[in-house]
């Protein structure tokens, strides 16, 4: 996995994320499953760090708890190596506008591939997608979950490694917000760390 890092620290593996999207299910008289999603999904990351300056550290933990934070979304790992953006490098942006709940994007600018399974953002609101097929050059942008805000025609598509940052927005997770724990008087260790997207 890439170096990935949170208010400063490194993450270290194991490193989860989660798609939370509420779905229900039901059996019929005849014992035909019925099942119905919410419509509404986030995502949610798991990982702990490693402490550099502990005593920094435990400050910002206990005192931004209720305050957003970002960070740079990680990218998905394959063998070992995170998944490329593809072999675009152009800036890509939306073809027409787009209202919620479209997910097929019909875009244009693009010089190349962004890669399946590759985290992205529009640069009008701050949800993330994930690409579910690869999209070559102009054709149309597959993502999950489905559009949770209208996309304007000319919106940008933020994908590339550096110039376009996916940024993470969330909350910890108060059930596990303790603060550090120390070892021989040296090591330190935060514990889990647990954002949920800020929607």
């Amino acid at each position: 996995m890439a170096t990935y890092q949170f208010q400063g620290e490194d993450i270290v593996a194991p490193f989860r994320i989660t798609s939370n999207e509420p779905a229900f299910s039901a059996d019929t008289v005849s014992l035909k499953q019925r099942r119905v999603r919410q419509g509404s999904q986030r995502w949610e990351l798991e990982f702990g760090v490693i402490m550099e300056d502990a005593s920094s550290a435990l400050a910002d933990l206990v005192s931004t708890f209720h305050e957003s934070v970002t960070m740079e979304m990680p990218q998905l790992n394959v063998r070992g190596e995170t998944i490329s953006q593809g072999t675009s490098t152009s800036a890509v942006t939306t073809a027409s506008a787009y209202a919620g709940g479209d997910s097929s994007i019909a875009c244009s600018n693009g010089d190349g591939t962004i890669k399946k399974g590759r985290f992205i953002k529009f640069s009008n609101h701050d949800k993330i997608y994930i690409v579910t097929e690869n999209y070559l050059n102009t054709g149309t942008l597959k993502i999950y979950p489905s559009l949770r805000a209208a996309v304007p025609q000319s919106t940008q598509v933020l994908y590339r490694d550096g110039t376009d940052a996916i940024t993470f927005t969330g909350y910890r997770e108060i059930s596990n917000i303790s603060g550090i724990t120390y070892t021989d008087g040296v090591l330190s260790d935060a514990g889990t760390i647990n954002l949920i997207e800020a929607l």
